[in-house]
């Protein structure tokens, strides 16, 4: 079976990592975190939960130092507890990026409806996600390269559009900047979410010209995407009303329009599009290849294995594609986004506390296996990651969604995924590896 190829630098893990964690809906999430935090101090929640996000890229980059690998948590878990426990969560895991994909459409599909309102939204989604799924199949390379313009060009922009902005601060408006209202701590809950996804870089592992480049891209996007969105916040909090950019799906065209006039408005709808190209792009290039290595060991129909003549699984680049155009084209239909933010949210939290659980059971299974990096703090640090994480994944999970009833509805639809996954490892898998081995070739006779 031919085997993917090692082509990508350092740069293009940084903006892979920082471009998954760069979503449209980050603008969405900026602005409440901006109301929880009080006075103009949203800006340093982001910060300091960009901070407490390290922890987690810390055991990332340890797990990742054990088994550098496409299949990346898979592997992981299967041996930080146990095979089937990794099989169900592979599967649930692949699932948050098609809903990152999904819900990150409804918001750019409205972005974009707000700038060209003669063109539907939906046709703005599925063009996208088309010319993204293209990309792909063209190569590692091409689809790098996407993202390596793209992702720049975002977290550049927000850097250079919020410093204009900033420039037409009135004195006495910076007063509140350090003020911490009641609810701050919220408000740096909320911000760990905007970081969510700058892991989805450890797929690649097998493609990146140099194994250190994945955990030293992670830590670099982190710092990126705090700058960039720490001074996004804090220009929204110090020039737009917090009541009015709550109350639209276009927060980032309202700053850029305070900025720059008709420039900044434009400049921010443009600086949107990238968004979709980072979060589509990203999420198809290191989704696909989880999908990849899933397939070469049976968890998935083998046909998602096959590499076309450009090293590209291509069907499984196919089918995230078609999965995620039609998820976004229901939840464009439904307006039901909460629901697959607060899930996928939820999925990436109990998956960043369970990173922290594997690094110790990893380090007492195997202590003798070589790591390149190891988190420091002994078990102090793994520990406390397990607890912030299962917290905040608990929390997001039983969050109001706007679905009738008192029901945490992402808990449930969490648990109904977990649930077949769990029927499709225990009926499905065992007929992929029962006719794998019948394929196989019998031993030759002494």
């Amino acid at each position: 079976m031919a085997e993917l190829r090692r082509a990508l630098p350092l740069r293009t893990a940084v903006s892979t990592s920082a471009g998954l964690a760069s979503a449209a809906i980050n603008f969405l999430a900026c602005v409440q975190v901006a109301l929880y935090a009080g006075g103009s101090s949203g800006w340093l929640a982001l910060i300091v939960a960009g901070v407490l996000i390290t922890l987690s890229a810390a055991n990332f980059a340890e797990l990742n130092a054990l088994y550098p690998t496409a299949a990346a948590i898979r592997v992981w878990i299967r041996r930080g507890l146990s095979d089937e426990a990794s099989m169900v969560m592979s599967l649930v895991y692949m699932a948050t990026v098609v809903f990152v994909i999904a819900a990150d459409a409804f918001v750019l599909g409205h972005v974009f409806t707000a700038a060209v309102p003669g063109i539907p939204g939906l046709l703005w989604i599925v063009v996208l996600l088309a010319v993204v799924a293209g990309a792909n199949l063209r190569g590692v390379k091409v689809a790098g390269w996407v993202q390596d313009v793209n992702a720049f060009l975002l977290l550049g922009s927000l850097v250079v559009v919020s410093a204009l902005a900033l420039g037409r601060v009135a004195p006495a408006a910076w007063a509140g900047v350090f003020h911490l209202g009641p609810d701050w701590v919220q408000a740096v809950a909320l911000g760990v979410f905007i970081y969510v996804g700058f892991e989805w870089v450890t797929p690649l592992a097998e493609e990146v010209t140099d194994a250190s480049a994945i955990p030293r891209g992670m830590f670099l996007a982190l710092g990126l995407v705090a700058a960039a969105f720490g001074l996004f916040t804090l220009a929204l909090e110090l020039l737009v009303p917090v009541s009015r950019a709550a109350a639209t799906l276009v927060p980032q065209l309202l700053l850029g329009e305070r900025a720059l006039g008709p420039v900044g408005f434009w400049w921010m709808a443009f600086v949107s599009l990238t968004t979709a190209m980072t979060t589509f792009n990203g999420g198809l290039v290191s989704a696909s290849r989880f999908v990849y290595a899933a397939a070469r060991e049976r968890l998935l129909p083998p046909v998602l294995a096959r590499l076309n003549d450009r090293f590209v699984p291509q069907w499984a680049v196919v089918v995230l594609f078609l999965g995620a155009l039609v998820l976004a084209v229901a939840v464009y239909a439904t307006g039901q986004y909460t629901l697959l933010i607060d899930t996928g949210a939820g999925v990436e939290s109990l998956m960043y506390a369970l990173a922290g659980l594997l690094v110790l059971n990893l380090r007492r299974r195997e202590p003798d296996r070589p790591r390149s990096f190891r988190v420091p703090g002994r078990r102090l640090l793994p520990g406390a990651s397990i607890v912030l994480f299962l917290g905040l994944g608990m929390a997001s999970l039983t969050a109001e969604t706007g679905l009738p009833g008192p029901v945490p509805w992402s808990l449930v639809f969490l648990l109904a995924l977990v649930l077949l996954a769990g029927l499709y490892v225990r009926t499905v898998v065992p007929r992929l590896r029962a006719r794998r081995t019948a394929m196989r070739p019998p031993a030759a006779q002494p």
